[in-house]
């Protein structure tokens, strides 16, 4: 049995005039607040713990990121009981598939709202088993043993081809945007270890932190809020979404 302690806390940053990001935690969905909540993962228990980082310009990527977070929460309360990897792997593409082409449809239907889009990253609970699910360039990290460590991989042009002049924010997958979308799907179980700590951002974090300026934060006093000062801090030009989970044995 695993006690997960989490913090998270959602920003709009120092210069953008709205929050295009969206946070889903066990159910609930945060934008422009600060949440705390332990939980403990008792079999058959169904976590969900994601960030998703909307775009299309002012309100379109508020509705394709909520449109992302419900869709997966209703996926995650639906999907039946005993499922194996494979089976659930395929689930996952299906929800991948159809959550793409119901963003895509919105923007059709609705104009105002036509090319919008959004990432999705972070982890969920099933079966007593853990899994990260990938779209695009927000990031889930490991900070463990005061070392961080990037599991997630960017879905960004500038990670695609190595051009460090590319801009960082040029993605080429995201729910929504594009002709098709998929998702990096890996199991994490084994790879949990206690007093292990999971960091869940968008790049508003990462953007404005190097991987070693968030890992001194992390260092120094490990919260959700103080990551999200010290972004602000360097600059705050972009929304800034976080989540902490604490594992504890």
């Amino acid at each position: 049995m695993l006690l997960l302690k989490c913090q998270l806390a959602s920003d709009m940053g120092c210069i953008r005039t709205n929050n295009e990001d969206m946070i889903l935690f066990n159910g609930g969905l945060y934008r422009d607040e600060t949440y705390e909540q332990k939980f403990e993962l008792i079999p058959q228990a169904r976590f969900t713990a994601f960030v998703a980082d909307g775009m299309g310009g002012h309100e379109g990527g508020e509705f394709a990121s909520e449109l992302a977070t419900q869709a997966f929460d209703r996926f995650i309360t639906d999907l039946p009981s005993d499922l194996s990897h494979e089976v659930l792997s395929g689930e996952i593409k299906n929800w991948v598939n159809e959550t793409h082409a119901l963003i895509t449809n919105k923007g059709v239907e609705l104009p105002q709202y036509e090319g919008m889009g959004t990432t999705f990253v972070g982890m969920f609970s099933y079966e007593e088993r853990i899994y990260m699910v990938n779209i695009g360039d927000s990031r889930l990290y490991r900070y463990r043993g005061g070392i961080l460590k990037q599991l997630s991989s960017d879905h960004s042009m500038r990670e695609l081809t190595g051009d460090m002049t590319t801009p960082s924010n040029v993605i080429y997958n995201s729910l929504g945007a594009g002709t098709s979308a998929f998702a990096d799907f890996t199991e994490l179980t084994g790879q949990l270890l206690d007093e292990d700590l999971f960091l869940i951002c968008s790049d508003g974090l990462s953007d404005m932190l190097t991987d070693d300026q968030i890992e001194e934060v992390l260092h120094q006093e490990p919260t959700a809020i103080n990551l999200i000062e010290a972004a602000k801090a360097a600059g705050g030009r972009d929304n800034v979404s976080v989540v902490l989970l604490r594992v504890t044995e």
